[in-house]
């Protein structure tokens, strides 16, 4: 009885949030340049903080699609979780009750498991080299999985970078000082293997309550960008920051699939124009952000160590990576294909120096 009411619960709610359709208003902007007078309420989620990078990606969507459509196309932006992790927000736009919303391809791992070939530790040189893969044909192809299973599109990369471990306890110089920390992982499969590999007890737990858990020592510390935990605000409760580069996190901007192919086609080509010029917007600007946020990091105390990875490496390669071949359907493939766009990237980019070979 109980499921059956939250079903129907969650079918209203979808019904409900379904993006509004009228004519213009006496007084609404001029929306001559398109054919159709409709107007759209759009509902985007994400889970950080309206100071970090995602929302302002998320209010350069918004300007953008109010100017380029007259202001029919209305954004409402809930940051902070505030509709639920990247989890609970990524089954609510599969069922259309969120329009927009950032994730982690680790998250959709549940839904496209070959994403976990993006997880694989020390993978990718730099976030350069890590953007350019996922831009290329082993992105698309992921896309296309997501688009196919899910019915959620997917509309580009954002630039996020590397995930880097920070904590309450120690400065992570060697592998060794990862021993014995329990540390907030992403609820990855691949993620939660090489963490534990490393000596590190590996704790999924939503992103909302990572604050309080730190606070009340529940855990030692986690993995995120020098954005995400200056945003966040952890170096309040972490005083370790460390540069390990384990895991570089590809984010993605996502949308509805029915609602995207619902809309006029020129404002499809709106969203499509205005989500790139976003993602650009984003990169540009997190980049500057990461050097502000190491700045205030300084500022408030925290230790910051620089390790040298080469040690770290044979701890989790070619173990993990064997691991997930393993378990994906050709996974070997797979993982093969993502090693050979990495390097041809790398080649072309100057920075294959120091690519480690999974083999």
């Amino acid at each position: 009885m109980r499921r059956g009411r939250a079903a129907g619960i969650l079918a209203l709610l979808a019904t409900l949030l379904l993006p509004s359709c009228r004519g213009p208003a006496p007084g609404d902007s001029d929306s001559a340049t398109l054919g159709d007078s409709s107007t759209w309420e759009v509902r985007f989620s994400h889970v950080l903080s309206t100071n970090s990078e995602f929302h302002l990606l998320a209010e350069r969507f918004r300007d953008l699609m109010l100017e380029r459509t007259g202001g029919r196309f209305r954004v409402v932006i809930y940051p902070s979780g505030q509709l639920g992790g990247e989890r609970v927000a990524f089954e609510q736009i599969q069922v259309g009750a969120v329009h927009m919303a950032i994730t982690g391809t680790p998250v959709l791992s549940g839904w496209v498991p070959e994403a976990q070939i993006f997880d694989l530790p020390f993978l990718f040189e730099n976030r350069d080299h890590g953007l350019a893969v996922m831009n290329g044909p082993v992105g698309d192809l992921w896309r296309e999985l997501l688009l196919e299973r899910t019915g959620v599109r997917s509309l580009g990369f954002l630039d996020y970078g590397f995930r880097h471990v920070y904590n309450r306890r120690r400065p992570v110089e060697t592998p060794g000082d990862l021993a014995g920390l329990k540390l907030r992982v992403l609820q990855n499969a691949t993620y939660l293997a090489a963490y534990s590999t490393l000596g590190v007890q590996a704790t999924p737990m939503n992103y909302g309550e990572v604050y309080s858990a730190l606070q009340q020592g529940v855990i030692d510390g986690g993995e995120a960008n020098a954005i995400g935990f200056v945003s966040s605000r952890l170096y309040e409760v972490a005083r370790f920051y460390s540069f390990t580069s384990i895991t570089y996190n590809p984010i993605t901007l996502l949308v509805n699939e029915p609602f995207y192919r619902a809309l006029p086609e020129d404002v499809r080509e709106a969203v499509d124009r205005s989500a790139a010029d976003a993602l650009a917007y984003q990169s540009e600007v997190a980049r500057r952000m990461e050097a502000e946020a190491i700045d205030q990091m300084q500022a408030a105390g925290v230790e910051m160590s620089r390790p040298d990875l080469a040690p770290f490496a044979p701890a989790v390669r070619p173990r993990i990576w064997n691991e997930l071949a393993a378990r994906l359907p050709d996974g070997e493939a797979l993982i093969a294909r993502l090693v050979e766009e990495a390097e041809r990237e790398a080649l072309s980019s100057g920075a294959v120096d120091g690519l480690v070979r999974p083999r």
